[in-house]
């Protein structure tokens, strides 16, 4: 089987597992490990010294989690089983990445959300203040459908596919913001196709929100500073977010937001 042919098998079984964004990214991140072998009976010649040879030419810690985790799955897909010196070998590998450093300008949210409410359209702008209300990864949201939905008179409850494939379920409660409520209450009845998704793509929410100069992912650190500035509780934050290590959630709440 070409590559390609056997990338497109491994896609529809991600797909089981994770948003649209996750998947491309998995994708990408394996053709690369995939580099010069694109013969017939590709499995049958897996050359894992080429794999980790790829690997290697990988600087940056988060790319190279990507791309393990992307081979992980692909070992499973394909019921490959890694003897222990392969498994080492990327293990000392991802030991010698380093964290890619960015530049973060201070955001000032309360000048952000102005501008949300001044934006005419009124689905992207409902989008942009469910995600500044619920805290949760563009990804997430953008893979919730009328199915994940569970709506009363008082509030909706939105279940999701969490990072890492977990199960996560979040609720929004009326009094919290009475209008947007009621939008999306009217907005999720109206659809008859349970398989269809509630919000806009990831893709296009994170495009539009450059145009009003922020990003999808100011307005998770902004719920972040919100939550502690409201609980005084960095355990209510973390599970709130769905992180595993207090370390990551510390990074949210010392991020360049200005509430």
């Amino acid at each position: 089987m070409f590559k390609y042919e056997l990338l497109n098998l491994y896609q529809d079984y991600l797909k089981a597992f994770y948003s649209k964004e996750t998947v491309r990214n998995y994708i990408n991140r394996l053709d690369i490990i995939l580099d010069r072998q694109n013969r017939l009976d590709i499995l049958k010649s897996l050359d894992f010294n080429k794999i980790l040879d790829n690997l290697a030419k990988i600087k940056y810690k988060n790319h190279f989690s990507q791309s393990k985790n992307a081979f992980l799955h692909f070992c499973t897909f394909q019921n490959i089983q890694l003897n222990e010196e392969v498994k080492e070998k990327i293990k000392l590998l991802e030991l010698e990445t380093k964290k890619k450093k960015r530049s973060l300008k201070t955001l000032d949210f309360n000048k952000t959300e102005q501008t949300i409410k001044r934006i005419k359209n009124q689905k992207l702008k409902q989008n942009y203040q469910t995600l500044i209300l619920l805290g949760v990864r563009v990804s997430e949201l953008a893979g919730i459908a009328k199915k994940d939905c569970i709506v009363s008179d008082n509030e909706i409850n939105f279940s999701y596919s969490a990072k890492g494939g977990k199960e996560r379920s979040v609720t929004f409660y009326k009094d919290k913001e009475p209008k947007l409520f009621a939008n999306l209450k009217k907005e999720i009845e109206a659809i008859k196709d349970p398989t269809a998704k509630i919000f806009l793509s990831a893709n296009y929410l994170q495009k539009n929100a450059v145009k009003y100069d922020f990003t999808c992912h100011d307005l998770r650190r902004a719920f972040a500073k919100r939550e502690y500035k409201a609980t005084k509780s960095k355990r209510v934050v973390k599970e709130k977010l769905g992180h595993t290590n207090m370390k990551t959630t510390n990074i949210y709440l010392r991020s360049k937001v200005k509430i």
